[in-house]
């Protein structure tokens, strides 16, 4: 009997843990949302496929200090390392929060503002480079 209270505890941490980071990531991609929005509307970047956003991700990264690299990769690492939570959606959601948390949002948005032209429709957008 013990044995399985313990097993139910357990379980019931690992849910509140997965719905607070959930709730972090919502909170981090609307945060981004807003940024784009303020910074570059006119490029309509809430279109940016999930591909997109982590190429723009992954640039912004590679010009952070390895203190804060580290940070993000730490993030992807705890909340995409399963098989089905993996993707590119979770790994942008897991930066997101990380960049929202370090105080990195409104620099992360205007680094993706300028690595992108514009967005005709969703997912098809065109790189600045």
């Amino acid at each position: 009997m013990r044995v399985r209270s313990l097993v139910l505890v357990a379980v019931l941490a690992a849910a509140a843990s997965t719905a607070q980071a959930q709730t972090d990531e919502d909170a981090a991609r609307d945060h981004f949302q807003a940024e784009l929005a303020q910074q570059c509307p006119q490029k309509q970047l809430s279109l940016l496929s999930a591909r997109d956003l982590r190429d723009g991700l992954d640039d912004y990264m590679a010009s952070l200090g390895t203190d804060d690299r580290d940070r993000l990769q730490q993030a992807e690492r705890n909340r995409c390392s399963g098989a089905e939570t993996g993707g590119a959606a979770c790994v942008n959601g897991a930066d997101l929060a990380a960049a929202d948390q370090i105080g990195r949002m409104q620099e992360l948005a205007t680094w993706v503002c300028g690595s992108f032209l514009r967005c005709r429709d969703q997912g098809v957008c065109d790189y600045a480079r």
